[in-house]
């Protein structure tokens, strides 16, 4: 198991490594200034284009959705990056070889993070539980489909109204590599976090490799590796209190994620996710997928920063990025335009001063950003409809003590980059412009931690829940941006002192907060992943085979017997259930599935109430004339009754799919009927 497990992480690595190298030369023309000369960033850019590029052929209908398609765009994305080494050959060869320690290590550091995780992954790698049967329906319906938008599996005849663009990627993903998909969701669990590694560790040092003040390549490798490993594994404040409060033996890891509201318990229950926590559960859901796409748009963004000029060319790729993310994780093109207006307000301002030609700057270099976002997500735009209801005041409010534990950390170092900052340079124009990005993201990540305290987009959960996914979408991002600076303002302030006293004092205060934030790995880790005791292999469906070996029977027949995607019928269930397996396992659209992620996706309750009210009709009545119209009006062309079947409709009489249908598959009491034309 464990052997073959390494066969398929080595052909993954050799397909990312080659599709990063081959993009290498468009990455140094923007990154050349980085430490890494944006090697970190090769994979996840090469990826954005060639999934942008397999999406416009797809959704316009120019070419299917095939393995061939998508090497034609690797070649395509190949000769552009020929072209550009042959224009720039000298400049590349003469850099990399300078840089070349850093780029492998920056190989070292991908390939650490995809082998450590896809191992622990292996210890619990079933595709259940949470949202992982969303994310993995999505990727089945992708693989199925021939054309762009997927058909959604739990709404047949209907396109998914969600955002899908990074399953798309893994998608891509599994096609490139030929690994079944139940292994390829595992390792792309573990692509996304070598890869926030590798850009956080981009980020940071060049940060530092930027400043004003003399920085050795020690202190720029050190917030390189400070960054990528507390944006990767670190929690929050709420670990290192509560252990110390009740006791390791009694701390329960979920609780970092879900404080306020819940102790105490009141009215007011919300999420403030980060990525550890995202990892452990392992749901590939959009915020997670997006977020090596995030670190690049940050790493643009110092990009532009880093121009004297501060030329708008440099904001067409952050426009491109953001129409990226409004189809990958759609509250991130709201955070990010912000996050855009913070920066682009503060180096116009520093550079400017304060007249109208820094508002009017700033105006036309987020307008500029904005369309450029939109006209990229146009094709997405089209065939979507917002499940947002509007905007309104929250009706509660976090109270201080427990905004000051989830968010301890961050106030620490901006009161720490604050005070150096004011000691050094009180004036923007004597800042370096690794400090006023730096600046910027503060406030922008500061804002997005108090807009939730104020305003929430209203959704369909219940009044108790009213703000909970505004805070979640809201402060994961907060989090990523702040734990990204952590190795630069750690670094930034060390170099600023110089007193030994004061240096070895400082040190010590950030390695004890720092070695308590990433304390929360061997509480999770441990605890979700039992101990990493019981090797079980990357595929995340032998539970299925192993619970219910009969409807594993029925996944494996309709993916060696059926192509395309014909309607099938099965009990619908409700959200984070067993229910519903055979369509996100099979990526077979079922007629209604998931009760409220359809009410969410569709923006009303009676469109999957009515679907399930003729469902139970369906399977429980007996006039035959009424079933076959039923079948007919959702176009099902398969029937499954098999445990949950028989669970859902206690009164269900089987014998009339003989009469409108014939068995084509049968294993123990689950069957599948295919419906007579």
């Amino acid at each position: 198991m464990f052997s073959s497990d390494v066969n398929f992480i080595i052909l993954w690595w050799i397909i990312y490594f080659i599709v990063g190298l081959v993009n290498f030369p468009v990455a140094y023309l923007i990154f050349k200034k980085f430490t890494d000369l944006g090697y970190g960033f090769t994979k996840t850019f090469a990826f954005v284009i060639i999934t942008y590029l397999v999406f416009l052929t797809s959704i316009f209908r120019i070419l299917p959705f095939t393995r061939t398609s998508i090497f034609v765009t690797v070649l395509i994305l190949l000769c552009l990056n020929v072209y550009i080494f042959t224009k720039n050959k000298k400049e590349i060869i003469s850099d990399t070889l300078k840089k070349i320690k850093v780029l492998i290590f920056q190989e070292m550091l991908f390939t650490f993070g995809l082998v450590t995780w896809s191992v622990v992954r292996g210890y619990q790698p079933d595709i259940n539980g949470l949202e992982k049967f969303m994310d993995y329906g999505f990727i089945n319906s992708i693989l199925r489909t021939k054309f762009l938008p997927p058909s959604d599996m739990w709404f047949a005849g209907k396109a998914i109204n969600y955002y899908w663009f990074g399953h798309l990627w893994t998608a891509i993903s599994t096609k490139l590599t030929n690994i079944p998909p139940a292994i390829t969701y595992n390792l792309m669990l573990a692509t996304i976090l070598g890869l926030a590694l590798t850009s956080a560790f981009s980020i940071s040092s060049t940060l530092v490799k930027n400043l004003k003040l003399k920085a050795g390549k020690k202190a720029i490798f050190a917030a390189g590796i400070i960054s990528a490993f507390v944006l990767v594994f670190g929690g929050n404040f709420h670990t290192p209190f509560y252990v110390l409060k009740d006791g390791g033996d009694k701390y329960w890891y979920p609780d970092a994620t879900r404080f306020i509201g819940y102790n105490p318990d009141v009215e007011d229950k919300t999420i403030h996710e980060f990525p550890m926590y995202s990892f452990v559960v392992s749901d590939l859901h959009p915020h997670l997928i997006n977020f090596p796409f995030v670190l690049l748009f940050i790493g643009l963004l110092l990009n532009f920063a880093l121009d004297k000029k501060l030329n708008n060319k440099n904001l067409i790729l952050p426009g491109f990025l953001l129409g990226i993310f409004f189809m990958t994780n759609t509250w991130d093109f709201a955070n990010y335009l912000l996050v855009s207006g913070y920066v682009v307000l503060v180096l116009n301002y520093a550079k400017i001063g304060f007249k109208l030609k820094t508002l009017y700057r700033t105006f036309i270099s987020l307008g500029q950003i904005l369309i450029i976002g939109l006209i990229v997500a146009i094709p997405f735009i089209l065939n979507f409809e917002s499940i947002a209801e509007g905007v309104a005041f929250v009706r509660s409010r976090s109270p201080i003590w427990q905004l000051s534990i989830l968010w301890g950390f961050p106030t620490v170092l901006t009161l720490i980059f604050a005070l150096t900052i004011i000691k050094n340079k009180p004036k923007l124009k004597g800042l370096s412009r690794s400090d006023l990005l730096t600046i910027a993201i503060l406030f922008s990540s500061w804002t997005l931690i108090f807009l939730p305290e104020v305003i929430y987009v209203k959704d369909i959960y219940i009044a108790s829940h009213h703000r909970a996914n505004t805070m979640f979408k809201l402060t994961y991002q907060a989090f990523v941006m702040f734990y990204t600076l952590s190795g630069f303002i750690a670094v930034r302030t060390l170099l600023f002192l110089k007193k030994r006293l004061a240096k070895l004092a400082m040190l010590t205060f950030l390695t004890i907060i720092f070695g308590s934030i990433l304390t929360y790995p061997s509480y999770s880790v441990k605890s979700y992943y039992a101990d990493l005791k019981v090797y079980k292999g990357i595929s995340g469906e032998e539970w299925l085979k192993s619970s219910h070996p009969e409807i594993f029977q029925v996944v494996s027949w309709f993916r060696n017997n059926v192509s395309g995607q014909p309607n099938i019928l099965e009990a619908p269930g409700d959200s984070y259930t067993e229910y519903n397996v055979i369509s996100s396992y099979t990526g077979l659209p079922t007629v209604s599935g998931w009760f409220v992620h359809e009410w969410l996706w569709r923006g009303d309750a009676k469109f999957p109430q009515e679907r399930v009210a003729e469902i139970d009709q369906i399977y429980n009545s007996t006039d035959v004339l009424l079933v076959k119209d039923l079948l007919s009006k959702y176009k099902v062309e398969y029937v499954i009754v098999g445990e949950f079947e028989r669970l859902k409709f206690p009164y269900l009489t089987e014998t009339k799919f003989t009469n409108i249908g014939q068995v084509v598959f049968r294993s123990g009491t689950t069957t599948v009927y295919k419906i007579k034309n």
